[in-house]
């Protein structure tokens, strides 16, 4: 049967996934850790240094070449590709239409190591383009296509910070170009501007992987801890890197709610959660866009407008991150973004700051959407106490 043909009711199709090969030549010597299998996909952390698909200068080094060993009768069939030095986690679909499914769906997650101290947050919208004729690289170029890298630093020394990334678009090299033109190279990453002094190749991890499972509809969730090669690059003596409080639970348990997540200095961060993580539910950006302007009208008029210190949408749009000064308590934060929420589900009229004057993406609003959006979390936040700020609180 042909894509193109007719089906009618009472038709019984049956796929048909067997019977293949993947025609790469299979290596017995090579490993890579299986974070998760089932019949659909398996899932590898690969190591830096392993190409994923085989070449003309990579016959028998590669991924591929490790599943042809271990997976004879399938066909290779890498959902993520990853670079030869970039390490974490590649899916391989099993047949043709785990393949397509997965290929729709997975939400990838990198942390990298960056030369200086970054933002806190921030968000690169630069066009990327292959430089001149080259093959292998790319460069930030006005006639490039559309490339959008959203991160959170996640720990810092005085030499490199530690980034959490997520990508809104996928081109080749977007994390290591986006970096290298903010003036942050990867460590490591010498193709781009990065040193090799304290590691020997790009810096770049693949740590998180969510999609919908092809046969289940099941959302899962899997992860790879970042490899000692780059942990080592925050690492002073016996005082080791630590995570930050929300690495320290499982996301899949805790539902919509505000939580603090870090805390630097005199400065709190919470993550206020408008839907559940990993629940399948995204908020629009141009949703987000509006609960933005109007939260930030309405915190600059508050009683608290000198304790705010950033509003800001997660690159994940599931909620919010506001940092405040640690002289604001857990219960006035809470009353602020449930009074913000309220003004926000009552309000009428023309959105402020909206002009094309004063903001660069004024046409991206919705305030129907918004004011229904801030509904579950305003509803949530009724009766939210101090103690619910914990991160772990939604674990127990």
């Amino acid at each position: 049967m042909r894509t193109v043909d007719l089906v009618r009711n009472g038709d019984e199709i049956i796929l048909d996934c067997g019977g293949e090969n993947s025609g790469i030549q299979p290596n017995p010597r090579l490993n890579a850790d299986i974070v998760l299998e089932n019949d659909s996909l398996v899932i590898f952390n690969k190591p830096a240094g392993m190409p994923v698909h085989p070449s003309a200068k990579h016959r028998d080094d590669t991924l591929g070449n490790l599943f042809a060993h271990l997976y004879p009768e399938l066909v290779f069939r890498p959902v993520n590709r990853l670079d030869k030095d970039t390490s974490g986690l590649c899916v391989i679909a099993k047949d043709p239409y785990a393949a397509s499914r997965l290929g729709e769906c997975c939400r990838k997650t990198y942390y990298a190591a960056v030369h200086g101290l970054t933002e806190q947050y921030g968000t690169i919208d630069a066009p990327i383009a292959r430089q001149s004729e080259s093959v292998i690289l790319r460069c930030v170029r006005e006639d490039g296509r559309a490339a959008v890298t959203h991160y959170e630093k996640i720990a810092q020394t005085e030499k490199y910070s530690l980034l959490k990334i997520r990508l809104e678009t996928g081109r080749t090299h977007q994390i290591r170009v986006h970096f290298s033109f903010q003036g942050h190279p990867l460590a490591g990453d010498d193709l781009y501007g990065g040193c090799r002094e304290d590691i020997g190749r790009q810096a770049l991890h693949c740590g998180e992987i969510t999609f919908t499972d092809p046969v289940s509809d099941e959302i899962l969730t899997v992860t790879a801890p970042l490899p000692e090669d780059i942990t080592g690059l925050f690492i002073k003596g016996d005082i080791e890197m630590k995570k930050i409080a929300s690495f320290q639970v499982d996301h899949t348990k805790f539902g919509v709610g505000m939580y603090i997540s870090r805390a630097d200095g005199d400065v709190v961060t919470y993550d206020v959660r408008m839907v559940k993580p990993n629940g399948g539910e995204y908020i629009s950006n141009p949703s987000l866009h509006t609960i933005e302007h109007l939260f930030a009208t309405y915190a600059r008029n508050s009683r608290f407008s000198d304790s705010i210190v950033y509003v800001g949408p997660m690159g994940c749009r599931t909620g919010f991150y506001l940092l405040t000064r640690d002289s604001m308590s857990g219960e006035d934060a809470i009353g602020l973004v449930r009074d913000a929420y309220r003004f926000i589900a009552d309000f009428e009229g023309e959105i402020p700051g909206c002009t094309v004057e004063e903001c660069g993406n004024y046409l991206e609003h919705d305030l129907e959407s918004a004011k229904k959006d801030v509904l579950p979390l305003l509803n949530r936040l009724e009766n939210y106490t101090a103690e619910m700020l914990d991160y772990g609180y939604g674990n127990k």
